[in-house]
């Protein structure tokens, strides 16, 4: 009866220690079940690190961005060395001393059939037959008078240089002046020497090379005093022009003695 009780145990016990049979398919499923669950585990910790890179990335330019020293821009496409600035004229002993002869000798040098303003709308004056200096193209200062002449049958421009050259030099074109002395054989064109060693050029009533209708005057004094006049009935040039350019010859030459520097 022990031996009995004996085998019987001894079966039982290795009943319970031999293995069970495999089910081959459950564990083919649980595996594929682990690594898909570890798959999506992989990809949501990859997200995520991408995730934390970008933030780090975008604090780091944001942080070198507000480090970085502001950059000044302009406000205009306009520079100020593209804006002109205008020549204000010079009002000074020079042109005062200009302002007395020509007082002195406005009587003949102004025709009496002439009014005299600075009204013209293509170019006004502001002060008529008064001198004013602007900067001349040899560092000097260039002097000029204007007017508008007007009689019965109409208008004409007036313009008054004095100029200077060194002592003695002879007649010829001042640097800087559109206009220049006529060369004889010019329409209306007369060269004379005065009394006191001046030298002129006169052309009434012609048309200039590169100016329009006018009379004018070109003197070289041998003080170095440079003179010219233009009177000008160009159209255009004011309200109603004269048919004919004003002032003989003889009247031009009036001018070339009037002024000394």
């Amino acid at each position: 009866m022990e031996n009995e009780n004996l085998t019987r145990g001894l079966e039982q016990l290795a009943d319970e220690v031999e293995p069970r049979p495999v089910d081959v398919q459950t564990v083919i499923s649980r595996a594929r079940a682990r690594k898909q669950n570890r798959r999506a585990m992989l990809a949501v910790g990859g997200a995520t690190v991408a995730v934390l890179v970008g933030a780090i990335v975008v604090t780091a330019a944001a942080t070198s961005s507000n480090n970085q020293p502001a950059v000044a821009r302009p406000t205009s496409t306009q520079t100020t060395k593209d804006v002109p600035h205008p020549i204000a004229p010079v009002f000074d002993a020079q042109s005062r001393k200009f302002d007395s002869q020509l007082a002195a000798a406005r009587a003949e040098l102004i025709l009496p059939r002439f009014t005299v303003s600075g009204d013209n709308p293509v170019q006004p004056v502001m002060k008529p037959l008064m001198f004013d200096g602007t900067p001349g193209p040899k560092g000097e200062t260039n002097y000029t008078a204007k007017a508008m002449l007007t009689d019965s049958e109409g208008t004409a421009t007036i313009q008054i240089w004095v100029l200077k050259n060194p002592p003695g030099t002879p007649l010829g074109h001042y640097n800087g002046q559109t206009l220049g002395p006529c060369i004889e054989g010019q329409k209306h064109c007369e060269h004379r020497t005065l009394h006191d060693g001046t030298v002129v050029a006169v052309q009434p009533n012609a048309n200039p090379s590169g100016i329009t209708l006018s009379s004018a005057i070109s003197a070289q004094r041998p003080d170095g005093t440079y003179i010219q006049v233009l009177v000008n009935v160009g159209e255009g040039t004011s309200p109603k022009p004269l048919a004919d350019a004003p002032y003989t010859a003889d009247e031009l030459v009036k001018f070339a003695t009037a002024f000394t520097w």
